[in-house]
């Protein structure tokens, strides 16, 4: 009953969009084959936050639209989340602790995601989130996915604002992804 007085957020059909570009993508297998991506709940839940995270960054400047966005794409996520808890048996009481560790991690992976972003050191972010469960993560492996991100970051810079809010957004293939970062 509540929820009829609350204020829709108007990029909620986008949002639901994105996360479902976002998701798609990152059960593409080129990730789990190619990329050393480890095949596990965790590696996968990993690889969508790289997602989101890539789509959240492309709407820094996008004003108060992108936030909005950004804000309806995180609340869109854990609505999912929360769901598919439920659905593999997790209680009531058990989903609250499960959402705070998941949103812990998202926020703190798009923070480490920026800041190592910025300062050109996303493989020692990758290494201790997505690689995080890989002892020793290969040089080259972090290589490629640090390469895979930075294209993918200029990728999406190319795709307008109304496209991604109207046609949700165009991830790079990785499966065509042979550039090496830093070269």
């Amino acid at each position: 009953m509540f929820g009829l007085f609350r204020r829709k957020n108007p990029y909620e059909q986008a949002a639901r969009r994105l996360y479902a570009d976002a998701f798609m993508h990152a059960r593409n297998p080129a990730f789990y084959s190619e990329y050393g991506v480890p095949d596990t709940i965790d590696g996968r839940f990993d690889l969508l936050l790289v997602h989101l995270f890539l789509i959240i960054e492309r709407m820094q400047g996008e004003g108060r639209g992108g936030a909005l966005l950004s804000q309806a794409l995180f609340d869109v996520t854990f609505a999912d989340m929360d769901q598919s808890l439920r659905e593999n048996g997790i209680g009531d009481m058990g989903v609250p602790k499960h959402m705070r560790r998941m949103m812990k991690a998202f926020n703190g992976r798009m923070h480490r995601y920026r800041d190592a972003l910025a300062a050109g050191d996303i493989e020692s972010a990758l290494a201790t989130n997505l690689y995080g469960t890989v002892e020793n993560p290969d040089s080259v492996i972090l290589n490629r996915m640090a390469a895979y991100m930075h294209e993918s970051t200029k990728v999406l810079k190319t795709q307008s604002f109304e496209n991604i809010t109207g046609q949700g957004v165009k991830f790079l293939p990785p499966e065509t992804q042979q550039l090496k970062y830093g070269t």
